[in-house]
């Protein structure tokens, strides 16, 4: 059938604008369903705000983790250097590693002067179980002493 013929101009106009209207409201709809799906673009102020938001967090875990090595009695001036994620457990393996570190990393003496640092006066106030305790020890010792 030829629409052409049966149809007046006003008619043939109202079905082309019909059809446009359908394609333009399908465009339109693709179009959002698109733009839903692009990420949100931030102000700048939203962008400062964002950044001091990140900012103060990062210092308040640093306060944390001072507080936590302060009251672990261990340097607190390491928690600027410290980037804790999890801060339960992360706190603690830390205080472990740097306890492990100083313990086996201690003052070692590395030649003996002096009886050892125990005076005559000191072996004569010591009991007997510590005289006992150093004679098992450093037997050379206990014998300049007695």
């Amino acid at each position: 059938m030829d629409y052409k013929e049966n149809m007046t101009q006003e008619e043939y106009e109202k079905a082309i604008q019909g059809a446009e209207d359908r394609v333009r409201t399908e465009y339109t709809k693709k179009i959002k369903a698109l733009e839903e799906k692009l990420p949100i673009e931030k102000s700048e102020r939203e962008l400062e705000l964002e950044q001091k938001e990140k900012e103060l967090l990062a210092k308040e875990n640093e306060y944390k983790v001072k507080d936590a090595l302060a009251e672990k009695e261990l340097p607190s001036q390491l928690a600027k250097y410290l980037k804790i994620e999890d801060f339960d457990t992360d706190i603690e393996e830390v205080v472990g590693v740097l306890n492990t570190y100083l313990l086996n990393n201690s003052h070692k003496p590395v030649t003996k002067k002096n009886n050892d640092g125990i005076t005559k006066e000191q072996f004569k106030k010591m009991t007997y179980a510590e005289r006992l305790k150093l004679e098992n020890s450093n037997p050379e010792l206990y014998k300049k002493l007695i």
